[in-house]
């Protein structure tokens, strides 16, 4: 699998809702993370983790206390869920719709 290729991204319809939302600034954080993502998947520069009980579901830090839910394969980065990391593991981000 190639980790560092560029990504294109793809938005499901409960993160485009989740993150209108959110504080400007925090939107504006998110898709400066959503770019780094899709340059290299595994950005050392962010704390990224796979999350446990799904095959290919990783989490990525925004702005501190909100959490990016997102998924990938060889050409796409898709954005399943962000949200307040209180909130966030209350929320189906399984699949794209």
């Amino acid at each position: 699998m190639n980790l560092s290729n560029k990504r294109e991204i793809h938005r499901s319809k409960p993160f485009a809702k989740d993150l209108k939302n959110l504080p400007d600034d925090v939107q504006k954080q998110c898709w400066k993370t959503a770019i780094l993502l899709s340059e290299n998947i595994f950005q050392p520069k962010l704390d990224i983790k796979k999350l446990q009980g799904y095959e290919n579901v990783w989490r990525v830090k925004v702005k501190n206390v909100y959490r990016l839910v997102y998924t990938f394969d060889e050409r796409k980065l898709y954005l399943l869920r962000i949200s307040h990391r209180k909130d966030i593991y209350r929320k189906p981000f399984d699949r794209m719709d």
